[in-house]
């Protein structure tokens, strides 16, 4: 017996997750499918009610990275009660799998591993085998993990969303839960931490912009995703008072900040500039 069920429009309506990442996170193993009644029609139940809003809740409060929540999600939906939701046993578990994490999770190692690699070294540049090297992790054991290098790019560019997202929080004296921080920024006061947080992913951010612009499949959605995780961010620290439009160019400002930055530094770095005042 299901019990209570709802349509994907009422699952929207009750939980505020776009169906397009309701869909995203059933496709990717961290919510079950929905039960099938009918040719491309299916309904969902309290457990997925339940979850979807612990992954929202530990998404914005806890700013924890889908791989992260897939680890401890399981674990929080057999808790009894309400206690699925209470933020001390989020951080229980969170600090438990950590430990673990730092030990034995081969995914985990070859997640920072591809981050690193394809931030230093872009997409195309990057070998399976190179992230197994420095991950410490055996070749044939990748696949166990990773379908193929393209699906480690697209979950790096995720975790590199949620990175500099904590980034700019802790810079901002974010880092804790959301009620807890401190004033909302100003655009004047957040665009240097902005600029600050993206600066390290920045070659990261591009390589996946140019390969989304090349239209090679799967690359816009996740430069989307990515994207709108950070918006997401910036929208809970600016607060309410901040139109979303002047938050996307705030977001496109340190953009473009960090490119200066990186470009000019670069140029000079090399000595194609010998004269600093001939910029």
């Amino acid at each position: 017996m299901l019990g209570r069920t709802f349509t994907m429009s009422q699952l929207v309506a009750l939980t505020g997750v776009a169906a397009s990442t309701v869909r995203y996170y059933v496709s990717t193993g961290l919510i079950p499918p929905g039960h099938p009644v009918g040719p491309n029609r299916a309904v969902y139940d309290e457990r997925h009610l339940e979850s979807l809003r612990l992954v929202t809740l530990l998404k914005e409060r806890r700013q924890l990275p889908v791989e992260s929540i897939r680890k401890i999600l399981p674990d929080l939906l057999e808790l009894p009660g309400t206690g699925a939701f209470r933020p001390e046993m989020w951080d229980q578990l969170v600090e438990a799998r950590s430990r673990a994490s730092a030990r034995t999770a081969p995914a985990a190692r070859l997640l920072q591993a591809g981050v690193d690699a394809f931030t230093r070294r872009g997409y195309a540049e990057v070998r399976v085998e190179d992230v197994c090297r420095a991950a410490d992790v055996a070749k044939g054991s990748f696949y166990r993990h990773f379908s193929s290098k393209e699906e480690l790019y697209f979950a790096a560019a995720r975790e590199v969303a949620d990175l500099a997202g904590r980034r700019f929080l802790q810079a901002t004296g974010a880092g804790g839960e959301a009620p807890s921080w401190p004033e909302p920024l100003s655009p004047e006061e957040g665009l240097e931490p902005l600029v600050e947080a993206i600066e390290p992913y920045l070659p990261f951010l591009l390589d996946l912009m140019a390969l989304a612009a090349q239209r090679r499949p799967g690359h816009g959605r996740v430069l989307r995703e990515a994207f709108t995780a950070l918006y997401r961010t910036l929208r809970d620290r600016f607060g309410p008072a901040l139109p979303p439009g002047r938050i996307e160019e705030l977001l496109t400002r340190a953009m473009v900040s960090g490119m200066r930055r990186v470009v000019v530094s670069s140029l000079l770095d090399r000595e194609l500039f010998p004269d600093e005042s001939a910029l």
